[in-house]
């Protein structure tokens, strides 16, 4: 088929280390229907609306067919939730294909629901089809509003049933992200002190993502780690001048790119309603609207701690008191913006 020609798969996270993931294969679904899908999302990977209409497509993203070139894996991390670190975490459900390089840019495609990988315990590694297109609705309206997120390229339900309260169809979400790298990443290798595997992950994302951090040692990741803190205030500045709510601020949901990461909880306040939660695990109101901005930089505080065997305290802080003033201006300009619309 056409489109298997076109998507030409680079493995870049396995230059990284199987100390880093895990490979694993996805569970197929059983009689796969394409619910939803976004050509937008499709072009950035060099495909048509006739490549979504295949049956090709079909089997390849709902995991009974494999996509030729990639080597899929299960991601190692661990992370703050709600406050409290858990070093056990990683994609329990989740399946990163590899990556398309096309127009310059980098796309990596994971699969949402694809099955238990050795990270998901004792969960069933299933999305239900309302989870998928709950986060499939909110990734296209962020990508219309100019917000940097993952995007979603489709939903595949299936005749599988997966138990949420009760019995409800089985689905899966295929979304692309430049990386897939979060907060909770850095975090596991500080929580197994292994000083050089953190070095060889800062460097692979400076030298992917951030290369205006030109000089090297101790100064080259003072940079990245400040870039990394401007990157998220100006995110979160952008969802409060929105009305966005993410709902599970976890540092493992947090993207070390500044993008919005991982939408299974989040919705938007059209009132700015500060006390507004979207998640119903969320009791407290830790990760209500209004605390956002303050919880952004309580986990940028938590990836300095991880990355301060590379960093000296100086430089962490002098990068962390950069964070309120870089969201306040943003959040001005963003509020200025949407108010001229």
């Amino acid at each position: 088929m056409p489109h298997r020609q076109r998507l030409s798969i680079v493995n870049r996270f396995h230059a990284l280390g199987d100390l880093f993931y895990t490979e694993c294969q996805p569970q197929g679904l059983a009689n796969p229907t394409l619910v939803r899908s976004d050509p937008q999302a499709a072009a950035l990977l060099g495909l048509t609306t006739d490549d979504l209409r295949s049956e090709t497509f079909l089997q390849i993203f709902s995991g009974n067919r494999p996509l030729p070139g990639s080597r899929p894996l299960a991601q190692d991390y661990a992370g703050h939730q709600f406050g409290r670190f858990n070093p056990f975490l990683g994609d329990g459900r989740v399946l990163l294909l590899g990556g398309v390089e096309r127009d310059g840019e980098h796309w990596e495609i994971s699969l949402k629901g694809s099955g238990k990988t050795p990270y998901a315990r004792q969960a069933d590694g299933r999305a239900s089809l309302d989870e998928c297109l709950r986060e499939f609705a909110c990734s296209l309206q962020l990508a219309a509003l100019g917000i940097p997120t993952t995007r979603s390229l489709c939903v595949i339900a299936s005749d599988e049933r997966v138990y949420r309260h009760s019995f409800v169809p089985a689905a899966m979400l295929v979304r692309l992200a430049p990386s897939h790298i979060r907060f909770g990443t850095f975090e596991n290798l500080y929580f197994q002190r292994d000083t050089e595997a953190l070095r060889r992950l800062a460097e692979h994302v400076i030298a992917h993502h951030y290369p205006d951090c030109p000089v090297q040692g101790e100064r080259r990741y003072a940079g990245f780690f400040r870039a990394v803190v401007i990157a998220t205030a100006r995110l979160i500045a952008r969802w409060q001048a929105a009305g966005f709510v993410h709902g599970m601020m976890n540092t493992d949901n947090m993207s070390i790119l500044g993008i919005t990461l991982d939408l299974g909880e989040a919705g938007f306040t059209p009132e700015r309603d500060p006390d507004h939660v979207s998640s119903e695990d969320d009791e407290q109101g830790r990760y209500a609207f209004g605390r956002q901005p303050v919880i952004g930089l309580w986990n940028c505080n938590v990836l300095a701690r991880a990355l301060s065997p590379l960093i000296p305290a100086c430089d962490l802080r002098a990068a962390l008191r950069a964070y309120e003033p870089e969201y306040l201006r943003s959040f001005e300009a963003f509020s200025a913006a949407d108010g001229a619309v």
